[in-house]
């Protein structure tokens, strides 16, 4: 038995704890949140984010962020995407030769336009990566619910590593060397979730939405491929199915936020009342920053940009985009 190390302990954090205890594992969580450490190490429940499912007493939790890697070759990252350049400053001085760091966040940095493994490059280019993407809800997954992943790791070994190590009869993980397609896939079904909420909302019809999900995994396929990522992949656990999860289901918070400006007519109202992490609304405006920066065409994400932050309206969106040009089917 290993000791699994898990930065954050929000619902997914805390889903992947228990999903490591399941497959065998012991877990060491670490955050912030003195409240959230007590409520795991003495009452066995994160009250904050799972108040109803008890954890087992394999998972422990910590602020020493230096104990889980002297305890843990394993790291998984689940902090927030746009997080994800603050907390590796932190554990830069904490990693060992062998440290494996799992990102299972999904976005972009706002800031940048980099995705997650570039960010690592920069600050960590040494440290072995992994990435975890792919569908199934948090809570779905601390209830014991059948989810499928993709795992990807350029290192020979390691994503087959990381599946025997996390994999369960209710969690199956694929392998994939691609670790492109599972970061552009995760990050940019958001911002088609968005869109897809809108089209529910606004009552444009079921049609519709399926055309908008369509085109925009052939907007997902365009930029992936031009990063270097691949087709099967995309079309795997960490693109397609993430995509069709994502987008058609009120669990999301990415689709349900749509859904309320679908409703509303305009998004200013939506925004302003906000509480919730909707990381399409950051990974909007980092999906065109790159995708302008390699000439790519991303027109679903250019109307679901401006109808967040230029005040367009539901209805010229969707004229907008019936109104381009007819072109041939196809990514």
């Amino acid at each position: 038995m290993q000791t699994i190390g898990i930065i954050g302990t929000g619902i997914f954090g805390s889903a992947l704890a228990l999903t490591a205890v399941r497959a065998g594992n012991k877990v060491l969580c670490w955050d912030r949140k003195q409240d959230i450490i007590d409520s795991i190490n003495q009452k066995h429940t994160n009250q904050r984010y799972l108040p109803n499912i008890p954890l087992p007493d394999d998972i422990r939790a910590t602020n020493d962020l230096a104990k889980v890697f002297e305890t843990a070759q394993i790291v998984l990252l689940t902090t927030s995407a746009q997080a994800t350049r603050e907390i590796l400053e932190k554990i830069k001085p904490l990693l060992k030769a062998d440290t494996i760091l799992v990102f299972c966040a999904k976005g972009i940095e706002a800031q940048s336009g980099k995705m997650l493994s570039e960010i690592a490059q920069e600050i960590i280019p040494s440290t072995t990566l992994a990435i975890l993407s792919g569908p199934g809800f948090a809570v779905d997954i601390a209830h014991k619910k059948l989810a499928s992943v993709t795992i990807a790791s350029q290192k020979e070994g390691v994503a087959k590593l990381l599946c025997e190590t996390l994999g369960t009869p209710f969690f199956r993980p694929y392998t994939t060397t691609d670790i492109i397609s599972p970061q552009i896939g995760g990050s940019v079904k958001n911002v088609i979730a968005i869109a897809s909420g809108i089209v529910e909302g606004a009552q444009l019809g079921d049609g519709a939405r399926a055309a908008l999900i369509t085109r925009g995994l052939a907007e997902m396929l365009r930029l992936a491929k031009v990063l270097g990522g691949s087709v099967n992949t995309m079309m795997g656990m960490c693109g397609l199915g993430d995509l069709v999860l994502t987008a058609n289901c009120s669990q999301s918070r990415n689709f349900s936020f749509g859904y309320e400006i679908g409703v509303c007519g305009k998004a200013q109202k939506i925004l302003q009342e906000n509480t919730r992490t909707v990381e399409g609304i950051f990974t909007t405006q980092a999906v065109l920053k790159r995708a302008h920066e390699l000439g790519i065409e991303m027109p679903i994400c250019e109307i679901v940009s401006q109808i967040l932050f230029e005040g367009l309206s539901i209805q010229t969106a969707m004229e907008k985009l019936m109104s381009r040009p007819y072109k041939d089917e196809g990514c």
